[in-house]
C-alpha cells in the first residue's frame, strides 16, 4: 500500500509540475522575386515568416539573377504574402523595406528614374 501511495504521488507530482503544451502556430510562406530589370532576369524565393536573417547568396545561388557568384538585382516584389507581412533586405545601415499593405514593390538602388544593378551579396533578408 505504501508503494502504491507514493507511486501515485510521484506522477501526480509529475504532471502538476510539467510543462503546458506549447502552442505552435503556422508560419505563413512568403515569396518573393528579384529582379534584373537591366537584363531581364529574375529569380523567386520562398521564406518563412519567422524574423530569422538569411543570406542573398544562400536564396539565390544558381537562379537567374547569379552572375557567376555575384547577386545583382534592381528592384524586388512580394509575390505571396498576407496583408500583416512585413520584409526588409539589410546590408549593415542600408535597410529596404517591403509590406504586404502599401509596399509590395521596391526599387533597390533607391533611384525610380534609372534601375541601377545593386550588388546584393552582402544582403540579407527577413519576413514576419
Amino acid at each position: 500500500m505504501k508503494f502504491t501511495l507514493a507511486l501515485f504521488t510521484a506522477v501526480f507530482a509529475s504532471a502538476i509540475s510539467a510543462a503546458p503544451a506549447v502552442s505552435h502556430e503556422t508560419l505563413p510562406s512568403i515569396t518573393i522575386s528579384v529582379i534584373n530589370d537591366l537584363t531581364g532576369a529574375s529569380a523567386q524565393a520562398t521564406v518563412p515568416g519567422d524574423g530569422i536573417a538569411r543570406m542573398l547568396p544562400d536564396l539565390f545561388r544558381g537562379t537567374a539573377i547569379d552572375q557567376n557568384g555575384a547577386i545583382v538585382a534592381t528592384s524586388a516584389q512580394l509575390i505571396k504574402f498576407s496583408p500583416d507581412t512585413r520584409c526588409f533586405f539589410q546590408n549593415v545601415n542600408w535597410i529596404i523595406n517591403l509590406n504586404g499593405k502599401d509596399l509590395t514593390f521596391a526599387d533597390l538602388d533607391g533611384n525610380k528614374d534609372v534601375a541601377i544593378p545593386t550588388y546584393m551579396n552582402g544582403f540579407n533578408l527577413q519576413c514576419v
